[in-house]
């Protein structure tokens, strides 16, 4: 192994046998030196080889049973392989089920210091960390209680802080991080991170895509124990999302029978809106994953404008950006939603909203043949940089639609239904302004507000 590598995985396999009857299992077990099988594998991993680097994070990511858990298990060295080597260099630490390594009669406290000496520390050494894992768990006077009193985010909030807090050289996280609450995954990231910095090398599988594209240096898509993909985080999770549902063509704009949805103003939901792009100013979509049910709609057409109407992909900040898009209905719908997502380099959603948001007036049904067309307004006051767009169609009954302002989110959300979402639809930047304050705020975005002075 060269020595910038951490984990070396070669070939990589595991099966398991599977039998038709339980007597067929015995007979196996008896007979097995005879040369006859009474059963079938079963490869839930075969095929896996990869590096990883200190310091990187290796994102995993797949559909359940795809062998994400299989392929932890064994790096960590609690499943053996049925073929294929692995090598890693210096200390794992695995945070592969919650509360694994845990007994829960004894105490927080005592729970930790079994964990230091399965990880290889004595009792002295794991005193000197005790303080940190504590202060980090932050679960108060239940260090001194026995594990099974624990609830499941402080048990969580435990067993990362041990496995964190000892300075491992390999780290392991299976879907962990999502069981915290907001602060404590802020304190988990901030440690991640720090991690990263001394050459740790991370390992975290994670449903959550936004995550694994902002934190993966590389992601490995498994999918039937096969790996589909190694490389960039955002092509890894198109793979995924084309494995996880059909990739659809996308149509060209059309003209004929459309319902008109202008955003950020009201409308009437059946107007036209005037400016509609000509067919040249739309984008190029070849590019763009879509996501979404094809025989219910499709979408035909996406552009980008500025306050005048003509494509652009260059904005200074506080200048208009007009979002079009533009859907072909294949199946009777009801109220139509549409809205659109800005995401910066880092993957973070710095932006969405959709017309359900500002209680747009839409129709309560879409026949089958029409287009649904959605104009969306936005001030571009946003930091400097360069982002990717996203747009969504959604649907929802018109009796709930018609009761939007007396609802609150959680009893919104439940009602929307989904029915695509065009990924990567455009790149676009934000400049600083030519005139005046060229740097009017700082961070993300821009809030409104104002100010007052007093001298006394």
């Amino acid at each position: 192994m060269n020595d910038t590598v951490a984990v070396s995985v070669r070939n990589l396999g595991k099966h398991y046998m599977l039998y038709e009857k339980p007597r067929d299992r015995l007979k196996q077990s008896l007979l097995r030196h005879f040369g006859k099988r009474y059963g079938h594998a079963f490869w839930a991993l075969r095929g896996a080889s990869f590096d990883v680097r200190r310091g990187e994070i290796l994102g995993v990511i797949g559909r359940n049973g795809s062998g994400k858990s299989t392929l932890l298990q064994m790096i960590a060295g609690t499943l053996a392989p049925s073929e294929g080597e692995i090598h890693v260099r210096g200390r794992v630490a695995a945070l592969l089920e919650l509360g694994s390594g845990f007994h829960p009669e004894y105490t927080g406290r005592e729970n930790i210091f079994m964990n230091g000496a399965i990880l290889g520390f004595s009792r002295r050494e794991m005193e000197g960390r005790l303080a940190e894992i504590v202060s980090f768990a932050e679960i108060g006077e239940f260090i001194d209680q026995p594990a099974k009193t624990y609830s499941s985010g402080m048990f969580v909030r435990l067993a990362f802080a041990v496995q964190a807090c000892v300075d491992p050289d390999v780290l392991i996280v299976d879907e962990a991080l999502s069981v915290g609450d907001f602060f404590f995954q802020m304190k988990c990231h901030a440690r991640m991170e720090e991690l990263m910095n001394r050459k740790t090398a991370i390992i975290l599988v994670s449903h959550d895509m936004s995550m694994i594209e902002y934190y993966s240096t590389r992601t490995l898509l498994l999918d039937k124990g096969r790996c589909l993909f190694l490389g960039q985080p955002n092509q890894a999770v198109e793979e995924y999302y084309r494995v996880e549902r059909p990739f659809q063509r996308l149509s060209q704009p059309g003209e004929g029978p459309a319902i008109q949805c202008e955003g950020e103003k009201p409308a009437s939901g059946q107007e036209s809106i005037p400016d509609w792009p000509k067919p040249e100013a739309f984008l190029d979509l070849s590019r763009a994953v879509v996501i979404g049910e094809e025989d219910i709609a499709r979408c035909t057409g996406i552009a980008l404008c500025n306050d005048r109407g003509q494509p652009c992909s260059t904005f200074q900040i506080g200048e208009e950006a007009n979002f079009y898009f533009e859907f072909e209905i294949l199946r009777d719908i009801q109220v139509p939603i549409g809205g659109v997502v800005i995401t910066n380099r880092m993957n973070i959603n710095v932006h969405g909203k959709n017309s359900l948001q500002i209680n747009l007036p839409a129709p309560t049904g879409v026949r089958r043949g029409s287009r649904v067309r959605f104009r969306q307004r936005m001030e571009m006051s946003i930091t400097p940089g360069e982002y990717t767009f996203a747009v969504g169609f959604a649907t929802m009954n018109p009796e709930v639609y018609a009761r939007i302002e007396e609802m609150d989110y959680r009893q919104l959300e439940p009602q929307l239904k989904t029915i695509m979402r065009v990924r990567q639809a455009g790149i676009f930047s934000v400049t600083l302004r030519t005139s005046g304050q060229s740097l009017p705020f700082y961070g993300y975005a821009d809030l409104k507000g104002d100010f007052a002075l007093a001298v006394l």
